[in-house]
């Protein structure tokens, strides 16, 4: 007898082990965090299209979403929106967002764009926001905007500019010619 009670008391506990772990088991996995925002300091970024590269911007602070479909820039340097067959147009501005899935660029602060064709043709383009659609190749100014071209200034209620055709329409114009 003392024999089945030694092994009834080992069956017992060898029983109550399994229950244990049983209950304990999955309590010892860690759950993934959310990701949060990537910030990268001082860089380059650049966006593509099919055939070529589309725009690249040299930034001071850069904020990823956690998704990485939304970069917001606090400040960018030195931008350049890449044409086939042409001088690229500079960028300089400030509060840019750009999603990486459209290959969009949003500027809410103060932007400029220089289009230098070489030579004497400069045209620069000031304003307070703006639009440019990566797959379109087309800058909306919103804002009231500031022209220059071959010293003379004009300013536009808005502004369209299509960089593949070279079309541009503007809204109400008020210029001024040394």
């Amino acid at each position: 007898m003392s024999w089945r009670i030694v092994l009834s008391v080992i069956a017992l506990a060898f029983l109550g082990w399994v229950g244990f772990e049983i209950g304990r088991a999955g309590s010892d996995v860690q759950y993934a965090r959310s990701a949060g925002p990537d910030t990268l300091i001082n860089g380059s970024v650049q966006g593509k299209r099919i055939d070529r590269r589309a725009w690249s911007l040299d930034y001071d602070k850069l904020t990823m979403s956690p998704d990485g479909t939304l970069v917001t820039i606090a400040h960018v340097r030195d931008g350049r929106i890449h044409r086939a067959g042409k001088p690229d147009i500079l960028m300089r501005g400030d509060g840019v967002t750009v999603n990486t899935a459209t290959n969009d660029l949003t500027v809410a602060g103060p932007v400029t764009f220089i289009e230098d064709e070489g030579g004497a043709r400069k045209r620069t383009f000031q304003s307070t926001g703006a639009l440019y659609n990566g797959s379109s190749h087309v800058l909306n100014l919103d804002h009231p905007s500031t022209v220059t071209d071959s010293g003379a200034t004009v300013t536009v209620a808005k502004m369209t500019i299509n960089f593949r055709t070279g079309d541009s329409s503007f809204g109400r114009i008020e210029g001024v010619k040394p």
